[in-house]
C-alpha cells in the first residue's frame, strides 16, 4: 500500500515537473491557446453578457425611479390646478350673485350689507339662518334678509358678531304682500315645506296664476321685494277671502351669501 502512494506521488512529481519544463520551451503553447479559446473565451463571453444585462437592469431600475419622480411631481401640479380651478368657480359663483344683487339694487336702489350663512337650522317648529354679522356691523332686529332681490326673511335675533334670520317659509312667519299684476293684497306666511301660503285676499280682488307676489312695505321691509309665484288659488264663492299658494324662488338651505337691507 505504502508503495503505490509513493509510486503515485513519484507519478504526479513528473507529471508537474514536464509540464514546467514543457511550458518553459514554448511546447505548451498552442495547447493554452486551444485552452484560452475554448474554456476562457466563453467564460469572459458569459462574464461580459451577464454584466451587460446588469447594466441594462440597473438602467431601467434608474428610469423607473425617474418616472415615479416625474409622475409624483405631476400628481402635485394637478392638485394644485385643481385647488385653482374649484377657487375660480367659488369665485364666479360669487360674482354671479354679486350681479343679480346688484341688478336688483339697481332697479330698487337699496343700501345692502352682504352676510355669509354659518349654518341652516330647521327644526320642528322654526327655522333659521345664521349670518356672520351682527350689530357690530349695523344690523338690527326687524331688517329684511335678501338674496338675488328676493325676501329671504328677517333678522330675529342680532348679536354682536352673528344673527339669526327668521325664514320667510317658516309657519310663524307673516308679512303684507301685494300681487304685482291685480294688485291683490294679503299676508303671506310659511308652510311645511318649501312652499308659501297668502291668504286674507278678497274675493273680489284678482289675483292670476304665475303672477308675482311682492312686498306690500312697511316700517321694517320696504315696498317691492319680489316673494314668490303664484301656482295655485284656492276660491270659495261661501268664503270671505280667497288664498294662493305660492312658490318660493329660494331654496334657504343652499343659501350661502345674503344681503342685508340696512336702509330703504
Amino acid at each position: 500500500m505504502r508503495n503505490r502512494v509513493k509510486t503515485t506521488i513519484t507519478i504526479v512529481l513528473i507529471v508537474v515537473v514536464s509540464l514546467i519544463l514543457l511550458n518553459t520551451a514554448g511546447v505548451l503553447n498552442p495547447v493554452k491557446s486551444i485552452i484560452d479559446v475554448t474554456i476562457s473565451n466563453p467564460v469572459r463571453l458569459a462574464f461580459s453578457e451577464v454584466a451587460g444585462s446588469l447594466s441594462k437592469s440597473l438602467g431601467v431600475i434608474t428610469s423607473i425611479g425617474s418616472l415615479n419622480a416625474k409622475n409624483t411631481q405631476l400628481e402635485v401640479q394637478v392638485t394644485e390646478l385643481k385647488n385653482k380651478l374649484s377657487e375660480l368657480k367659488e369665485v364666479k359663483n360669487e360674482n354671479d350673485i354679486l350681479r343679480a344683487q346688484l341688478g336688483f339694487e339697481s332697479r330698487q336702489p337699496l343700501k345692502t350689507i352682504p352676510a355669509r350663512v354659518i349654518s341652516f337650522e330647521p327644526d320642528n317648529i322654526r327655522k333659521f339662518l345664521t349670518l356672520d354679522k351682527g350689530s357690530r356691523h349695523g344690523l338690527k332686529k326687524g331688517m329684511p334678509v335678501v338674496s338675488s332681490g328676493i325676501l329671504v326673511g328677517t333678522l330675529d335675533e342680532v348679536d354682536s358678531f352673528s344673527s339669526k334670520v327668521f325664514l320667510i317659509n317658516d309657519p310663524e312667519f307673516r308679512i303684507r304682500a301685494i300681487g304685482q299684476d291685480g294688485r291683490a293684497s294679503g299676508i303671506v306666511r310659511g308652510q311645511l315645506g318649501q312652499g308659501l301660503l297668502m291668504e286674507k285676499i278678497a274675493q273680489n280682488e284678482i289675483i292670476n296664476l304665475n303672477e308675482f307676489v311682492i312686498t306690500a312695505g312697511s316700517d321694517d321691509v320696504p315696498k317691492g321685494i319680489l316673494i314668490g309665484q303664484v301656482e295655485g288659488i284656492v276660491r270659495n264663492d261661501n268664503a270671505i277671502f280667497q288664498s294662493a299658494d305660492l312658490k318660493s324662488l329660494i331654496n334657504p338651505s343652499k343659501l350661502e351669501l345674503v344681503f342685508v337691507v340696512t336702509e330703504k
